[in-house]
């Protein structure tokens, strides 16, 4: 009996020394990843931290370690990168802090990344799971999610429980609601153009489809392109110059007309790219000032 409790008492305080061990090095390695972010070196950091994700043996370790290596390859631009990483993480039912960061941080990085629909779910599995409890800057990305995919009537049912939530003024919500309208109705006053109606106009009267999508200079030159072709074309076949006026006069013609029909299409497709790029800017700056304004109070 006497050697059997001596036995159990080394392994015991073997598994001790050797667990406090592997957590001193852990710790060793989290303090060296955390000294290379602080210094700015972004991609040695997360090189450290994925070192951390991997020999951990804590699932907390492994996930902070994780969420530090996103917010790495955040400050290096590599959006997507940090969004696959993360995704390692998705089937984390730990701590709920880290859940809701390891969520909102997924969130982010699919918007930075360019993907609003992808983040739009990513939200609403974080909505479905906390509700409306979260802080400013999930509400300001929702915002600006909802704001990239044009859902308009969404966004403001958005605003309003934002400033409800932080603010409980219903005065200030409808306020705020009613200057989202307002910007709305601004950048939806300017000319809209249609691609279809620009490239029709030039199909019929050369160089009015660049004039109707807002570009005369072009269209004019468009137009007397093709009336110099033609007056080539018909000056050479007048004096018996048929090949030369073939190729001379008709091939240039027929390149200024059927492009000029593209460009028109172009240019009312940049047009319109622009009046919504007004209007999202706009929308943005809106909710950047909104953000600013509660977290004020």
């Amino acid at each position: 009996m006497k050697w059997t409790n001596g036995f159990c008492l080394i392994c015991i305080f073997l598994c001790g020394t050797l667990s406090e061990g592997v957590n001193a090095q852990t710790e060793r390695m989290i303090k060296r990843a955390d000294s290379l972010f602080a210094s700015g070196n972004y991609f040695e950091a997360s090189i450290a931290y994925e070192r951390v994700y991997f020999e951990s043996e804590e699932s907390v370790s492994r996930i902070a370690a994780n969420l530090k290596k996103a917010q790495a390859l955040k400050q290096l631009g590599e959006y997507e990168k940090a969004l696959v990483d993360l995704r390692r993480s998705i089937t984390y039912r730990g701590e709920d802090s880290l859940r809701r960061e390891l969520l909102y941080e997924m969130a982010f990085c699919a918007y930075m990344d360019g993907d609003p629909g992808d983040a739009y779910g990513l939200l609403r599995q974080f909505r479905h799971l906390y509700g409306q409890d979260s802080g400013q800057r999930v509400y300001l990305l929702e915002g600006l999610v909802l704001t990239d995919l044009m859902r308009w009537d969404a966004l403001s049912d958005h605003l309003e429980n934002w400033v409800l939530y932080f603010s409980d003024d219903t005065r200030l919500a409808n306020e705020k609601i009613l200057r989202y309208t307002e910007i709305l109705a601004e950048k939806e006053q300017q000319a809209r153009r249609d691609p279809e109606k620009a490239r029709l106009w030039s199909t019929f009267i050369p160089g009015s489809g660049q004039v109707y999508a807002g570009e005369a200079g072009w269209g004019i030159l468009n137009a007397f392109s093709q009336l110099a072709s033609l007056g080539a074309f018909s000056a050479m076949a007048l004096n018996g110059y048929y090949v030369a006026a073939v190729f001379a006069g008709l091939g240039p013609f027929q390149s200024f007309y059927f492009g000029g029909i593209r460009q028109a299409g172009l240019m009312a497709e940049a047009h319109e790219k622009s009046r919504r790029g007004k209007t999202l800017a706009a929308v943005r700056e809106f909710l950047f000032n909104l953000e600013e304004e509660l977290a004020a109070e």
